[in-house]
């Protein structure tokens, strides 16, 4: 429960929240002999049998009561054991997510480094590939040139 004030609607009052609602009390033997006044004006003696309903019924309530808080008990410490289970199981489940989603993380990174490691062998060897196509054509080019100036002197002489 909340610390928020409890309404009587009985009474109009605002009573003091907490953990427990505050205790309804029994009607006594007097408010039982007050209230027949009241309402059937009719005054009854402290010997009359009808008074033994209302001892009865104080009897009652204050068993009813009893096996309330008794279930309250019960209820509060199945709550507990349900919510420990409850959050040991997410617990767990998260655990094992979060390892799974690490585990998956590292899985892909180290897979992107193949990736790229691999780019790269094939970069070299394509770059490797073009240094040869390059020397060749340097050395045709330089070639072409020496034949050109040799002609070009030959002719010029």
């Amino acid at each position: 429960m909340s610390d928020d004030p409890i309404f009587d609607p009985e009474t109009g009052e605002l009573l003091a929240a907490g953990d427990t609602p505050p205790p309804v009390p029994a009607m006594s033997l007097d408010e039982a002999r007050a209230m027949l006044v009241r309402e059937h004006g009719v005054a009854i003696g402290s010997d009359d049998p009808l008074l033994m309903l209302v001892t009865l019924h104080q009897g009652f309530l204050r068993d009813y009561e009893a096996m309330l808080r008794r279930h309250d008990a019960a209820i509060a410490a199945i709550l507990g054991t349900t919510g420990s289970a409850c959050a040991d199981a997410v617990e767990t489940v998260l655990a094992s997510l979060k390892d799974k989603t690490v585990k998956a993380s590292l899985d892909q990174a180290f897979a992107l480094v193949e990736r790229q490691a691999l780019a790269m062998d094939d970069l070299r060897r394509a770059l490797r590939s073009h240094r040869r196509v390059t020397v060749l054509l340097t050395a045709l080019s330089l070639a072409g040139c020496a034949l050109a100036l040799t002609i070009l002197f030959s002719i010029v002489r």
